[in-house]
């Protein structure tokens, strides 16, 4: 094959210019950009998260309770909520709904209370008295002005729809608002809405009637017993029930809060053979087991 001369020289030629003209050039060769730094790394001392408040305290407390509980045929609710962390504990009883005795005062004050901030209904200072009466010496003439001015049942199933409890029932006879049934669980749900639901005037108007209750209730009964306790009582809130002689048996129930920091709320229900004094024990070693876990 022949080459041409030409084309060769023509090539040899153009690289040749090429090479000079890159070599005059005036203009300096382009300067890449700085690199980019690479992205920081997290943080390893981000703060940790919070840990979950441990339930081993509260049920410990419930369990102390319940095996202090040594009385033949005593049947015993126990249910404790700590309203700082929201966590509850429970015995086995604690769904178990009672008769209520004097402890329906507390959801019939509870109605009409809410009723009355709705302006639904007008409640007077002399309805106000009558509270303070029906929950602290536990006047009975008292609750029932405001069991029949404020609804009587239709008073409880408000209460009932309104705080989603999950045990209490209305009294088969109307009459009857010792018969509403409740379990030491919705007593809590109860007294937990007393503390953070009421308005604030409302709330101290309960709690208030609840700590001045006196050793005596207003029928002469002996109700320094569970919480009230006059040896452990210091200034425990609490409300009182009892009741004979259904079913040849007694109801003696004390629910509250432990003293006026009113961290931890406690139902200790209980249907008992008959004989007050044992009963009372009962749950006076129930309410100091319950202290002596928690709060020391």
């Amino acid at each position: 094959m022949r080459f041409s001369t030409r084309r060769r020289g023509g090539l040899v030629g153009a690289l040749l210019v090429v090479v000079l003209g890159a070599g005059c050039s005036a203009t300096p060769p382009a300067t890449a950009p700085p690199a980019t730094p690479p992205p920081a790394s997290p943080s390893s001392t981000a703060a940790p998260s919070t840990p979950a408040p441990d339930p081993a305290p509260l049920q410990a407390a419930v369990d102390a309770a319940d095996a202090s509980v040594t009385r033949s045929g005593a049947d015993v609710g126990i249910a404790v909520l700590d309203r700082m962390t929201g966590l509850s504990a429970a015995n086995d009883e604690a769904a178990r709904a009672f008769n209520s005795a004097s402890l329906s005062k507390v959801l019939t004050v509870v109605d009409l209370l809410v009723r009355g901030g709705e302006g639904a209904v007008t409640v007077s200072e002399d309805d106000r008295e009558l509270v303070r009466e029906a929950l602290g010496p536990s006047d009975d003439g008292a609750m029932n002005t405001l069991w029949s001015r404020f609804g009587g049942q239709a008073g409880i199933t408000r209460v009932i729809q309104r705080l989603g409890l999950q045990d209490t029932r209305v009294p088969d006879d109307a009459s009857q608002w010792g018969e509403v049934q409740i379990s030491a669980r919705d007593m809590t749900t109860v007294l937990r809405f007393v503390l953070d639901g009421l308005a604030p005037a409302d709330r101290d108007l309960v709690t208030g009637a609840m700590t001045a209750a006196p050793a005596a209730a207003a029928d002469g009964f002996d109700q320094a017993f569970g919480l009230l306790d006059p040896d452990r009582r210091g200034t425990a809130a609490a409300k009182q029930g009892w009741l004979c002689c259904l079913q040849n048996s007694i109801d003696l129930h004390s629910a509250g809060t432990t003293d006026t920091d009113g961290r931890y709320v406690v139902a200790i229900l209980s249907n008992q053979p008959r004989g007050y004094p044992a009963a009372r024990q009962v749950l006076d070693d129930a309410a100091a087991a319950i202290r002596d876990t928690l709060m020391t």
